[in-house]
């Protein structure tokens, strides 16, 4: 199959925009599980007022520690999600805590960054990330609960899991 050269590879704004996302550039992809890594104010220009403005931007890291290759902004709908899932205002209460952040269809800006609740994965039989627990687990260099902080675990995969 031959290799495609997408129309935006050029055209890299300085944030992550839903458009990233939905077009899966640079190892996004349209719907990820990530933390937030830190956050800090960074400038941008604000169109609507023909100046530059000082917002907060959220650097971002998938679950096995990689550092996405740009931050996204922080907006009200966004902050507002965050406030409610941790409980707290704090953006320092925010940091290494999973969310899923995904592409939302919006009618004025075409996709826009939105975040929800983090789901875990279910473990499930007879599949190659079952099959790498079962030997983690066998070869000791594993416990059932580092597999459970990873993966939804049904009590039948469980004893799978365990058993010699």
């Amino acid at each position: 199959m031959e290799a495609k050269t997408h129309w935006k590879k050029n055209l890299d704004s300085k944030f992550i925009s839903g458009e990233d996302l939905k077009s899966s550039l640079n190892n996004l992809s349209p719907e990820m599980a990530v933390v937030i890594d830190r956050f800090s104010d960074d400038e941008t220009f604000d169109a609507n007022k023909s100046a530059k403005t000082t917002i907060t931007g959220l650097y971002l890291k998938d679950l096995s520690g990689k550092k996405l290759y740009k931050p996204t902004i922080l907006n009200k709908t966004n902050a507002k999600f965050f406030t409610k899932e941790f409980g707290s205002d704090y953006m320092e209460d925010w940091v290494n805590k999973p969310v899923t952040m995904f592409a939302q269809a919006d009618s004025r800006h075409g996709f826009v960054v939105r975040f929800r609740k983090y789901k875990k994965p279910s473990l499930l039989f007879s599949t190659p990330e079952f099959e790498k627990c079962k030997i983690a687990i066998d070869s000791g260099s594993y416990t059932i609960d580092q597999v459970k902080t990873k993966y939804t675990v049904s009590a039948e995969v469980e004893k799978l899991l365990i058993t010699k």
